[in-house]
């Protein structure tokens, strides 16, 4: 598995460089946060891919004795890797934008926010990374941005009609859990986005140990 990590550092070290560049650009420029960190993490699962596709590796991969799993493993594992380090850095400039420039519109990150980052970035990987392994690069490509429009439509139309019909019993259950989850973030929103993203891994898995690379 590590050749197969060293492999994924390598396909990505360009854009390592252009991200120590473009954080803090986007501080300069006093751009939201939240869109920049999210935005980092969806184009490296479009350049992960694009890679895959331009350069055949994944039939290069599957005709050595390495198992299936472990190249699907080495991608999700990766795909952590980079979220980390691209928020320690996230973080680092932020502490050091909110010292320096004082014109900025948004408050230093806080605890919370972090864990927003993070979940929301591991639930874009968990949906994404089965797409992208089930369809072609440009029909994955399309599916998942049809996807992000869709899902996020759908759940405004759905609280619409929860709200001018006033469906008593969603809305009690919506207080409810948010109530919760403003009590206790990290004890809901951490283990959903662990199993998610362990649910994808496995779904990514049986899609992978399917397909034909012939």
């Amino acid at each position: 598995m590590i050749p197969l990590l060293k492999m994924d550092f390598f396909m990505t070290a360009n854009y390592f460089m252009i991200i120590l560049f473009v954080v803090p650009y986007m501080y300069v420029m006093n751009i939201s946060p939240p869109f920049t960190f999210v935005g980092l993490q969806i184009w490296l699962l479009i350049g992960l891919f694009y890679y895959d596709q331009q350069s055949g590796i994944h039939k290069f991969l599957v005709s050595l004795p390495v198992d299936r799993t472990n190249i699907v493993r080495a991608r999700y594992l990766f795909a952590a890797i980079f979220l980390f380090l691209t928020f320690v850095y996230f973080v680092l400039i932020d502490r050091l934008a909110h010292r320096y420039l004082h014109y900025l519109e948004y408050q230093p990150i806080s605890a919370r926010a972090a864990l927003m980052y993070i979940c929301i970035s591991l639930i874009i990987y968990a949906l994404s990374f089965p797409i992208y392994y089930y369809f072609s690069y440009l029909a994955a490509l399309m599916v998942q941005f049809l996807l992000f429009i869709v899902l996020p439509g759908t759940f405004l139309l759905l609280l619409n009609m929860v709200v001018k019909f006033k469906i008593q019993w969603v809305i009690d259950a919506a207080e409810q859990f948010f109530s919760h989850f403003s009590a206790h973030p990290f004890l809901v929103a951490i283990p959903a986005t662990l199993v998610s993203y362990l649910i994808s891994l496995f779904l990514s898995q049986k899609i992978f140990m399917k397909k034909d690379f012939k």
